[in-house]
């Protein structure tokens, strides 16, 4: 499964006339961003960060919170967000929700100074394929101030595929004290080799009513040399009752490729507001793309504004109710975007979506272990 980019993405952008005026232009030479994105997805694409992917979903927990509601808005909008591209936008958030709802529990381990209890310390969770879950089944490790899940080859599906296989493993390692929690994240290869994932998580708690998380380390495809495709990065939620934040960066060593996102979710009754600003940043050229959403909970009405610019100027926008036909995107000097146009824009949001969706899981252990 391509985990980030599909295989038909296609989009490129005259780059070299919006540098000498920021005129109208149009997509061009699809190829050449193409083949430099598939390097960023080449750090994801192995058997056991798919896995890893997986079992992080199967294991997140939810909760009940103040912004259930809002959550159930911003998900139930995306259908209506697809033309504009506004569904991009969607996944941070929505993983920041999920956060928002474990705080209660968070809280609660704060005051303990540790997310794990060490009663499960040395655990090591597999796959049980009568219930399809994970559960311990008395196998343990020792040395691991934290727990193991056993991790086994999935499908297209994303589910593990029975029998099971074991590929690696995924340790959750806790490192709190009393004045800071924090987890460490390790998959590694059969026997320890190589690492795949290695990144920390710390969290910061006020009570139940806000919190601040963040992620930083790295994934690689396991590979040396020439071959090794390194993704480091550094990404934080901060969220409240009534309001959510996103800051990442992600770095591809080989080639010098960066991803920054920005994202912020506002929940003032009736209207929840999304701002966004996505960036690619590659030699030569940056592609940005800034979006702000409004949804009415009262009407279920949706307002979008999206912008594609590359190297600062303005080749794309979509301004107004995406439900309405009249409403469509336009080149930097208003006129409408041709057919291929939009084919690649709808590569350039797949990209988007699916980068945020690969990564999402890098929060979910926070989720398992307060539940445990």
């Amino acid at each position: 499964m391509r985990l980030i980019l599909r295989a038909g993405l296609a989009l490129g952008l005259a780059a070299a006339a919006c540098k000498d005026s920021p005129g109208p232009a149009d997509f061009t030479d699809p190829a050449a961003v193409t083949a430099d994105l598939s390097e960023v997805e080449s750090a994801f694409d192995t058997d056991v960060y798919r896995s890893f992917n997986a079992a992080t979903f199967m294991l997140d927990a939810a909760a009940p919170s103040a912004m259930q509601p809002a959550a159930a808005v911003v998900a139930g909008a995306r259908p209506s967000l697809q033309r504009s591209g506004g569904q991009v936008f969607l996944p941070g958030m929505l993983q920041g929700r999920r956060l928002q709802a474990l705080m209660p529990d968070l809280s609660v381990a704060a005051a303990q100074g540790r997310i794990i209890p060490d009663s499960l310390y040395n655990r090591v969770f597999e796959w049980d394929a009568t219930l399809d879950q994970y559960t311990w089944q008395g196998t343990t490790t020792t040395g691991l101030s934290g727990v193991r899940f056993v991790l086994y080859a999935v499908g297209l599906d994303g589910l593990v595929v029975e029998p099971v296989s074991a590929i690696g493993t995924l340790d959750i390692i806790d490192q709190s004290t009393l004045s800071s929690l924090q987890l460490q994240v390790l998959v590694r290869g059969p026997g320890g080799t190589p690492t795949y994932v290695d990144y920390t998580i710390s969290l910061t708690v006020n009570g139940t009513t806000s919190a601040t998380a963040t992620a930083s380390g790295s994934l690689s495809n396991g590979l040396t040399a020439a071959a090794n495709k390194t993704l480091t990065f550094n990404e934080t939620f901060t969220v409240t009752q009534t309001g959510i934040r996103a800051n990442a960066t992600f770095a591809l060593n080989n080639p010098a490729i960066t991803l920054t996102l920005n994202e912020s979710l506002t929940f003032a009754d009736p209207d929840i507001v999304i701002n966004a600003d996505f960036s690619i940043i590659q030699p030569g050229e940056t592609i940005r793309t800034v979006g702000r959403i409004t949804i009415d909970t009262f009407d279920n009405s949706v307002t979008v504004s999206v912008t594609v610019y590359v190297n600062g100027h303005p080749v794309a926008s979509f301004n107004g109710d995406p439900s309405d036909p009249a409403t469509v995107w336009v080149d930097a000097g208003g006129q409408p975007l041709t057919a291929a146009d939009l084919v690649a824009l709808d590569g350039l949001f797949d990209a988007f979506e699916a980068f945020q969706e690969a990564v999402a899981g890098l929060f979910a252990p926070i989720g398992t272990l307060a539940q445990l």
